[in-house]
């Protein structure tokens, strides 16, 4: 009965999550997840929070990540292969039921009430940095669809809104056990309620700093090509971007991820600049080849010059296969060729005394890895994606939602175009300006306004110390005073 406790609360928090975002069953989810450790804790029954958890974490991935098994699909010869995404659902919930087993042991004295979210936070974190990293999993997600909560995002960052998001979840529990509810609410104001005053000040002060100082014309192409449609030969793709190229009078004309049907040479670079009026900009995906090596790439292209972005975070048995050598057996899923990380900087310069910061499809989900002293004062990034491997329902309204919030926490607007959708403009408050529907086949037109946009991506790094410092010193006094006791 307890397993199907624990796998019926997994289940239930994946609706949290895009496209659901059935938020008030985080306040039922939580305290009973905080009820049901608690009970475990003081039982001392260790190998039962890493069984349990475990069920857990398989019912909450198993339903957030079902949307991985897609790309098996998309091909006959690899279809027989779709149950190889049972192992990361299998990996992951291994990894949260392990941390939540040690984080419980070691803070065996630090209220259930504070720990629930420090456990979450700590599983997110680790998640999206070992091996090669997947923070795809993160509770942020769950405001992305609020455009009033997303401020938080903006002054917090990811990981300190992850935790603020679970412990607000958790808040029922405290008037539920009553135990010591004085204490627990003075922690919860210097922890929570503190930093919310600090962040609606900044918000009103920097509020009317976005000075709107230079537009830019762009237009979105959306073409809907079918990765595994042979009738759609290279030919007639090229033919199709070109008449696009032809027909629009924009300033910026973008395309997605690799939509450009043929390696990239000097042939294809002539016909695509040909197409081109001048002062125009073209920004399209495709594959380069130099030196031997394969590389994913955005390729910005006027009349007289060319600039690229060769993608630099690559998707593990997507676009190379680990120790391949050994696991060669995998090549049917990867294919034959490895694509090589990119080294150029995270930066392309328009003409106008313009720039952006270019990502290329799921790039967009390591925030940490974006933005550096180079790229701060950009005006906006364009993110190039093709989320036709990621199906119909979960998988590209995630990734889609994920781009939302990277909006809000960078400042910066985001163009997002996706050769199957969901294509976009975002504003710098993560507001969704204009967009396109999912496997539609379409194209728009937006004015682009510019500003001069604080960041607040150190002010992030700050409140993570002070979240840290502050939770410390409340563990080293619930350690200390069951000393005395």
């Amino acid at each position: 009965m307890i397993t199907l406790i624990y796998l019926t609360l997994g289940l239930l928090t994946s609706l949290l999550f895009p496209p659901y975002f059935f938020l008030p069953l985080g306040f039922i989810i939580f305290p009973f997840l905080c009820l049901l450790l608690d009970l475990n804790r003081k039982n001392n029954i260790n190998l039962n929070i890493f069984k349990n958890f475990s069920v857990f974490g398989f019912g909450f991935f198993i339903s957030y990540l079902f949307w991985v098994k897609n790309p098996f699909f998309v091909f006959e010869e690899t279809k027989n292969f779709f149950l190889v995404f049972l192992l990361l659902i299998i990996l992951l919930s291994l990894i949260l039921s392990l941390i939540f087993t040690i984080i419980s042991k070691l803070g065996k004295n630090i209220p259930i009430f504070f720990l629930i979210p420090f456990m979450f936070t700590i599983t997110e974190y680790i998640i999206s940095i070992i091996f090669y990293g997947f923070p795809w999993f993160t509770f942020s997600l769950v405001i992305s669809s609020n455009e009033y909560l997303l401020f938080s995002l903006k002054s917090f960052g990811t990981l300190i809104s992850s935790y603020l998001i679970i412990q607000i979840f958790c808040l029922p529990f405290i008037f539920i056990t009553k135990v010591n509810l004085r204490k627990e609410m003075i922690y919860f104001s210097l922890f929570i309620v503190l930093p919310l005053i600090i962040l609606l000040i900044l918000n009103a002060n920097f509020k009317n700093n976005n000075l709107k100082t230079k537009t830019i014309d762009l237009e979105i192409f959306q073409l809907n090509f079918k990765n595994n449609d042979k009738s759609l030969v290279p030919e007639k793709k090229l033919n199709i971007i070109i008449n696009n190229i032809q027909k629009s009078t924009a300033d910026l004309l973008i395309f997605g991820e690799n939509n450009l049907p043929y390696l990239l040479d000097n042939l294809n670079l002539k016909i695509l600049k040909d197409s081109l009026k001048e002062n125009q900009v073209l920004i399209i995906g495709a594959t380069r080849f130099e030196n031997n090596k394969y590389y994913n790439s955005l390729i910005s292209i006027t009349k007289s010059k060319v600039n690229y972005f060769d993608k630099k975070i690559l998707v593990p048995f997507g676009e190379f296969l680990p120790l391949r050598d050994s696991l060669n057996f995998l090549e049917r899923i990867v294919g034959p060729n490895n694509f090589s990380n990119g080294i150029k900087q995270r930066l392309i310069n328009l003409p106008n005394n313009i720039s952006f910061i270019p990502v290329i499809c799921y790039e967009i989900v390591f925030y940490w890895k974006l933005l550096n002293k180079l790229n701060y004062n950009s005006n906006f990034i364009i993110n190039i994606t093709n989320d036709f491997w990621f199906g119909k329902y979960i998988g590209p309204y995630q990734h889609f939602y994920l781009t939302k919030i990277r909006a809000a926490e960078f400042n910066k607007p985001i163009i997002r175009v996706s050769n199957n959708g969901i294509s976009a403009v975002i504003d710098n408050k993560g507001s969704i300006i204009k967009n396109t529907e999912l496997n539609n086949t379409e194209k728009f037109k937006y004015k682009l306004y510019l500003q001069e946009n604080i960041n607040f991506v150190n002010l992030h790094l700050l409140l993570k110390i002070y979240f840290l410092i502050i939770f410390l010193l409340f563990t080293l006094y619930y350690l200390r005073k069951n000393v005395e006791y």
